[in-house]
């Protein structure tokens, strides 16, 4: 496969979420143990307790023929557990409805709101189907604040639902979500292993399936694996274009755009982050304050960055970092406080730049976030090496800085962006 390919006109024209369920089935009941002789009886009463509890009218009334008279229920504790049974049915429902209204608030940007509804309906008593669900949602939240080991955390509760319920296709969700997790946080091995899981455990759900090839794109790109992350992101874009998915298609033209970018081919960078960019600003996505919108401007910045219009890469630049401010977006927030530095570095303000440098490694350390770490390190150590051509510092501190930017990299198995020929 060419580069050409990518560029060709069908591929640069380009036109402009899954919820699961799962059934657990039940043993059916030992008939053998409760001889009714009238099995229709009880499903014929009516009255606000039959409704409640599904056994007939209230249990005060008396005479031979009751129900409650008739099958014994008054003296063995059956009352107590019907009692029990809807009490659990009431409670499972106000955590259904708490998950719902969690959803609401989120779409309406209450996240700090809607997390803690999340974590309501959590303590209650829900059924396993909707608790898998549920931490599904906290998962995604948590990923997109940049929160990616309480992220992980929320992804193992899954595994354990999933395996409990021996459900697949829960199981492919999980994996992918431990993959994602992993690699944000630069465990780009186990990142792979946990989306080769997905994939063994796919039940034809291509949106997911779309987003196990760009997970594995990414972090090929992070380990300079160029073909096979190319490779990756192509089926991710088909399984975009076939299902409609723009959010998906958003994600591939970022990741392009990055691609591009370190291979040092700036004009194709430029035209999948406008791509990127316009598709965010579409009403397909709804509100200019998402996570996709978010990264398709830090994209922007970079691109034009990298082609000297620096005035414009700031603007798109202090856009990101003032929406990611008002989400919670910790994550984006540390990479375009980065990506600042970058554009004072190039404007040559070396003091501001290594600034912002120092506070990126700061966020991204406390986050655990080890790729976002590498990068600000590596704009660091750059402006170190300025200053030590201008005679302004010694030639250890630069050595020095270095030396843990090679130690930090070698640990996650990624390739530092200067061995990648970044400007």
């Amino acid at each position: 496969m060419s580069w050409e390919s990518v560029a060709s006109k069908d591929f640069l024209s380009i036109p402009t979420s899954h919820n699961l369920s799962a059934t657990h089935l039940l043993a059916s009941p030992d008939g053998s143990r409760y001889l009714l002789e009238d099995s229709n009886g009880i499903c014929q009463f009516d009255g606000s307790f039959s409704r409640a509890a599904g056994l007939g009218s209230s249990p005060d009334a008396t005479g031979p023929t009751h129900i409650w008279n008739r099958y014994g229920l008054l003296g063995s504790g059956s009352v107590t557990s019907c009692f029990s049974a809807c009490q659990r049915s009431l409670k499972q429902y106000i955590a259904k409805r708490k998950i719902e209204r969690g959803r609401q608030l989120y779409e309406q940007n209450h996240q700090t709101e809607a997390v803690r509804t999340w974590r309501s309906a959590l303590k209650g008593d829900c059924q396993r189907e909707d608790c898998f669900q549920l931490l599904g949602y906290l998962y995604q939240a948590h990923m997109d604040w940049g929160k990616f080991r309480e992220a992980i955390e929320f992804g193992h509760q899954q595994l354990g639902i999933s395996e409990e319920l021996d459900s697949a296709n829960m199981r492919a969700e999980t994996y992918l979500n431990l993959s994602r997790a992993h690699a944000s946080l630069g465990g780009l091995e186990r990142s792979l292993s946990y989306a080769r899981h997905s994939l063994y455990n796919e039940c034809g759900t291509k949106c997911r399936s779309g987003l196990v090839h760009l997970t594995v794109a990414r972090v090929y790109l992070e380990m300079g694996g160029f073909s096979r992350a190319l490779e990756g992101l192509q089926g991710a874009f088909k399984v975009a274009t076939a299902i409609g998915d723009p959010s998906l298609e958003l994600q591939v033209y970022v990741a392009l755009s990055e691609l591009f970018g370190r291979l040092q081919d700036n004009e194709k960078s430029a035209i999948y982050a406008s791509k990127a960019y316009d598709l965010s600003r579409s009403l397909q996505l709804g509100d200019l304050n998402s996570c996709y919108h978010r990264a398709a401007l830090l994209r922007m910045a970079v691109s034009l960055r990298k082609q000297g219009e620096l005035g414009d890469a700031q603007d798109y630049c202090k856009e990101a970092t003032k929406l990611s401010l008002m989400s919670g977006d910790q994550a984006t927030y540390t990479r375009s406080i980065r990506v600042m530095g970058d554009i004072y570095r190039k404007k040559m303000e070396i003091d501001r730049a290594f600034r912002q440098y120092e506070q990126a490694m700061g966020t991204s350390a406390s986050l655990g976030d080890r790729m976002a770490q590498m990068e600000a390190m590596d704009g660091a150590a750059r402006c170190l090496e300025t200053l030590r051509i201008q005679n302004k510092i010694c030639n250890c501190r630069p050595l020095e800085f270095n030396t843990r930017l090679l130690e930090v990299a070698s640990s996650i198995g990624a390739k530092t962006e200067e061995s990648q020929g970044k400007e």
